[in-house]
């Protein structure tokens, strides 16, 4: 249990928080987005591929989503956004089915992982910081505040590097607290991995 406690402090994953995502959806209105053939307990599910038996079949790419104002006090997003055309009319969506508070969780590749690249089907490249764009006090979201009229609130950021590389001294801290310099010089040698982002719907 000790080093389970000390990895987590010192090799932090979006793994750890998972489960409280996963009880969550069995307690509170959760929209799960793209489930494809691993739907969340108790969600409402969306896909676009009726083979998985989604609650709802719909084109995420397809505004607005089938779904009123302030629905859901959880939504999920794991390897599906990426897919899509639109990285702010998608979070646009996700605020406004949101109600106040709501928790949002989203796991993306990295620009700088071959992950990135290799599905045909990705259309988006997305950086750590893609989300300070309405996050509210962030410098990026100071400068561009006018991009889009939504707000959330960042709950955690966890920033993943390819295999191997989290275990080099200091890479997964740097990722993670030096993002902005890691971006713009070292993501190519230090390449990352994934992108974990939970975020609150502000209202």
């Amino acid at each position: 249990m000790e080093l389970r406690k000390l990895r987590r402090r010192i090799l932090p994953h979006w793994t750890d928080v998972w489960p409280e995502v996963v009880a969550r959806s069995r307690t509170v209105p959760t929209l799960h987005l793209g489930s494809g053939l691993k739907p969340l307990a108790g969600a409402t599910t969306v896909d676009l591929n009726a083979c998985t038996n989604p609650s709802v079949v719909w084109d995420l790419n397809k505004t607005p989503w089938p779904f009123p104002d302030t629905s859901f006090d959880q939504v999920v997003a794991l390897s599906i956004i990426e897919h899509l055309d639109d990285f702010l009319d998608v979070m646009g969506e996700i605020h406004r089915i949101c109600r106040p508070d709501a928790q949002v969780s989203i796991l993306v590749p990295h620009f700088s992982s071959s992950a990135a690249y290799v599905d045909p089907t990705h259309k988006l490249r997305l950086s750590a910081r893609s989300c300070d764009y309405f996050i509210a006090g962030t410098g990026i979201e100071k400068e561009y505040e006018f991009y889009v009229p939504y707000r959330f609130k960042m709950e955690r950021r966890f920033v993943e590097l390819s295999p191997g590389l989290r275990l080099v001294p200091g890479a997964l801290w740097l990722a993670s607290h030096r993002t902005a310099f890691w971006e713009n010089y070292l993501c190519y040698v230090l390449r990352g991995g994934g992108i974990f982002w939970q975020l609150r719907a502000v209202k």
